[in-house]
């Protein structure tokens, strides 16, 4: 279809079935005189929220427009299923004022609402995602197609986490076909991710757009001859990107280390790291990592110099304020002084070393960017990253804290891909298989 979004994998690479291929499969069996076929699309519409009950970031209800376009575009009918936040006590099911107010703050009738004015569409809003209240809404779809149903929040019941047989079988009943757009909760075996798909027949399962991207743009196993892949991990714990680091290191030629995590690694090398961040019981992981590296002659690269202070800043500092320590073995960091930013010969390095680099994934900042003059470390970064981008390297930001530092510096658009998942970004990219991509069949 020439208005399919989805970017193609590498020749010879496999490839998801996608929302386009589901709606071709059902289309193309049905006849002019029956109803229009439904699809049941797992969206991840866990937004935020305000005390007044208004969403303050939408970009995830825009993100799965692509595919509820595709579907009602083609004359089919989207019903849409998605969770929000932990309902705990909705779960228990007890009556009481507290569950009442936990299942109004967490329903999803407000997104109802904005999706209807983002799409320029009626919604319609089921008030439970099982029984009468769905089948009748079900029901009510167009038979001419082109309509959207949103049920209510998944996790109101337990069995959606516990991936139980009976409640994937409920959701599968409502629809013809299933598509899976909520990268967010890829890496959930729940009903709706892994359940759902496994009842229904395998060519009319789907992912769709959203999914379809992130796929693509944070698979970092099969670069192509002549490349020169790089990851850049950030953030303050090794324990934390342990997966990840060990993950991108068979699959990259250059791995960057900054942000609290670069630390433990300085202090394996011999580096004094005064007060800084650490996880001594790390160390030794460390240093096998750094052999590990070494020796399949990849090449791992830690901060030159550190942007310091004597405590945590409670707000903006005067640059002049700070002491900058070069990080080289015998030398380092003064006690009573803590690292909380990469330095400018650090930056140069991080530029110099990354010239060549024809695909980066970056996940995580390098400095307590929210802080001033701790803000330079990461922006130095996302400068190279832009110009990368510009000369034609393949970029990709993901991490909430990586994604937050593109907008303070007003550069979203400056990189090719900013992802949207948050545990399922760091699963892909650490080599795992996740269950929702998993139970979609490959295209060879």
């Amino acid at each position: 279809m020439s208005d399919n979004p989805i970017p193609m994998p590498a020749p010879g690479q496999p490839r998801k079935r996608n929302v386009f291929d589901v709606i071709e499969a059902l289309t193309a069996s049905k006849e002019d005189a029956a109803p229009a076929k439904k699809i049941l699309v797992r969206v991840d519409f866990n937004v935020p929220m305000n005390s007044e009950g208004e969403i303050t970031d939408d970009s995830r209800i825009r993100g799965a427009l692509p595919s509820i376009n595709a579907i009602v575009n083609a004359k089919c009918n989207a019903i849409l299923v998605s969770h929000m936040g932990r309902p705990k006590l909705v779960q228990k099911g007890e009556d009481n004022n507290e569950t009442r107010e936990q299942r109004k703050t967490l329903s999803l009738k407000p997104v109802a609402d904005k999706l209807a004015q983002l799409i320029g569409k009626d919604v319609l809003f089921a008030e439970d995602c099982l029984g009468a209240p769905a089948e009748i809404a079900v029901g009510t779809l167009p038979k001419e197609g082109g309509g959207i149903l949103l049920l209510e929040n998944l996790r109101f019941y337990k069995q959606e986490e516990k991936n139980e047989e009976k409640f994937a079988s409920s959701l599968a009943s409502y629809a013809d076909g299933y598509v899976n757009d909520a990268f967010g909760t890829c890496h959930r075996a729940h009903a709706s991710v892994s359940g759902v798909p496994a009842l229904l027949t395998p060519e009319l399962c789907g992912v769709g757009c959203l999914v379809a991207s992130e796929v693509n743009f944070l698979d970092f196993s099969s670069a192509g001859e002549g490349e020169t892949v790089a990851a850049v991990i950030g953030g303050s714990k090794v324990s934390t990107k342990l997966p990840v680091i060990e993950g991108l290191l068979k699959q990259v030629d250059i791995l960057v280390l900054g942000g609290g995590l670069a630390f433990t690694f300085l202090k394996a090398q011999g580096v004094s790291i005064g007060n800084s961040l650490v996880e001594d019981d790390m160390i030794d992981t460390a240093k096998n990592l750094l052999s590990e590296a070494e020796a399949s002659g990849k090449r791992i690269i830690v901060p030159l110099d550190s942007v310091c202070t004597t405590s945590f800043p409670s707000g903006p500092m005067k640059l002049e304020d700070t002491k900058t320590f070069d990080m080289i073995p015998g030398g380092g960091i003064e006690d009573g002084w803590m690292g909380l930013d990469a330095g400018p010969k650090t930056v140069a390095l991080f530029n110099e070393a990354l010239e060549k680099v024809t695909k980066l994934v970056l996940n995580g900042p390098m400095g307590v960017f929210e802080i001033p003059p701790f803000d330079n470390g990461t922006k130095g970064l996302v400068d190279t990253l832009e110009n990368l981008t510009k000369n034609g390297c393949l970029t990709v930001v993901g991490g909430g804290d990586s994604v937050a530092a593109l907008e303070q510096f007003g550069k979203t658009d400056a990189v090719t891909y900013v992802s949207t998942g948050g545990g399922a970004t760091l699963e892909l990219l650490a080599g795992d298989v996740l269950p929702g991509v998993a139970a979609i069949q490959d295209i060879e």
